[in-house]
């Protein structure tokens, strides 16, 4: 046995009475795992102001690893019922994940420290939470999300690459951790059933498999450079995709799905007090909702095969979000691709943006997800970044340079810039992208304002002599400022 003579009491304060959990007969080992257990306990009495304890404490020693495992190990209990068609455990599962303080915690952590968007604000005007809001909100998640009254967004307008602008709709923080907790549930049941070809906004899936399957598609062994190429976009999919069709594919406890009912019709405030069709494109659980409306389109085509056997498909359909090509064998019938594809979106209440969409060869190039991609007369595959992208990068560091923050803080930005846009495109030829022109202006700005800075020292030490004073202590105190 381990010695317990220094294991302290835990003191809890509730009704203004001082109670007191004698654990001083327990093991060390047992009281480890008794604090653990009592951990979110002391967090709940906490939000009611029951327990003399700082809120950063209880927040920060929470078991965070232990509520990951419980929650995966859900998850994947939904994923295999829902992969074994057994609607009653998947949704007696989902119930138990929704009511799970884990889950709930982690909800409330991920909209308020981990996503980027975590600064934009609501209709509520809130762009951060204090660790005890925090934990007011993982109790009123625990109380409320089998009936949450969702609240109206707030519009936000960002510029495109085409000058037009996109219309956001920023749901309040609370909100957003509602649905990040429905998405805990929602998304091992979509997951099951998903194609296989699709990669936006899927957990364990990336661009970068993306990219993959279209080399193993053109590569020189597949006769890539005899192929065709159907770029497609979707036209303004998040906002006119049909609320009724988009919501049949969600699997949900039917008083969470009540809920999502009601949060994808809540309008924007100050424009329209409900919506009939879309979905925000700043809530938490839309890119799930918009792949499960989109489900299958990457699908298309997939009856047009030479033969009887499945691996002669002419047509090989790759999606990511709502941008999608269709690489498709040279005796392919692309006009009924087009009016399978055209079918399809009309069924979803969607249509083709005409603009983006067209038929090109395999050895003219395409651009997709920021890469350009192209087969050249002897077969041979060609990746490289696109040249949009290429101009982003350019711009992007130099308004961080133009910014007024310190030189130190705008060259780590842009160093934090460049390095992440290296480390996406690095499966990519880019011995003509070398940033080297950026690489020189940057230096030249540097340049000019240490000149302009080492003129500043002089003008100052200039002024400091004229007046007579003492010049080397003056200047070794602004210095030490500095």
């Amino acid at each position: 046995m381990v010695s317990t003579e220094k294991i302290p009491n835990v003191i809890i304060r509730a009704n203004n009475e001082v109670k007191t959990v004698n654990i001083t007969n327990q093991t060390s080992t047992e009281y480890r795992l008794s604090l653990k257990a009592l951990r979110l306990h002391l967090a709940i009495l906490l939000t009611a102001g029951k327990i003399g304890r700082r809120a950063d404490d209880v927040w920060k020693d929470l078991p965070w690893k232990k509520f990951r495992r419980h929650v995966f190990r859900l998850q994947r209990e939904i994923f295999k019922a829902q992969k074994n068609s057994q609607k009653a455990k998947v949704k007696r599962k989902q119930r138990l994940l929704l009511q799970s303080r884990a889950a709930q915690a982690l909800a409330v952590k991920q909209v308020t420290q981990l996503n980027t968007g975590r600064k934009s604000p609501g209709v509520d005007g809130k762009t951060a939470l204090s660790t005890r809001e925090r934990l007011v909100l993982c109790q009123r998640l625990n109380k409320h999300w089998y009936h949450w009254k969702h609240q109206q967004l707030r519009r936000v307008n960002i510029p495109k690459p085409n000058g037009k602008t996109r219309g956001l709709g920023i749901p309040t923080m609370a909100d957003r951790a509602w649905q990040a907790l429905l998405k805990l549930a929602a998304e091992p049941a979509y997951e099951a059933t998903a194609g296989e070809r699709s990669y936006g906004f899927r957990p364990g899936r990336c661009t970068a498999d993306a990219q993959k399957l279209i080399f193993d598609n053109l590569k020189s062994t597949a006769n890539g450079k005899d192929k065709l190429i159907l770029e497609t976009d979707i036209s303004k999919c998040f906002d006119e995709i049909n609320h009724k069709v988009m919501l049949d594919g969600v699997v949900l406890p039917i008083e969470a799905l009540k809920g999502l009912k009601k949060a994808v019709k809540a309008g924007v405030r100050g424009e329209y007090p409900s919506s009939i069709k879309g979905t925000p494109q700043g809530g938490v659980i839309s890119p799930l909702l918009a792949n499960i409306a989109l489900d299958g389109f990457e699908n298309r085509g997939l009856d047009q095969w030479k033969g009887s056997r499945r691996d002669g498909t002419l047509i090989r359909g790759i999606r990511y979000a709502d941008d999608a090509v269709f690489i498709c064998k040279p005796e392919a019938d692309t006009k009924r691709l087009r009016e399978d594809i055209d079918e399809f979106l009309k069924s979803r209440g969607l249509q083709i943006n005409e603009t983006k969409t067209k038929v090109s060869k395999a050895t003219d190039g395409f651009d997709f997800l920021g890469w350009r991609f192209r087969v050249n007369s002897h077969g041979v595959f060609k990746s490289t970044p696109s040249w949009e992208n290429y101009a982003d990068i350019k711009a992007k560091v130099k308004a961080t340079w133009k910014s007024g923050a310190t030189t130190e803080s705008r060259l780590k930005r842009i160093e934090s810039q460049v390095r992440g846009w290296r480390q996406y495109h690095k499966n990519c030829d880019m011995s003509k992208h070398a940033l080297w022109s950026l690489r020189i202006w940057l230096w030249r700005k540097l340049r000019a304002e240490k000149r302009r800075m080492a003129q500043k020292e002089a003008e100052k030490a200039r002024r400091l002599a004229i007046k007579g004073k003492p010049l080397g202590a003056r200047l070794a105190r602004s210095h030490q400022s500095r």
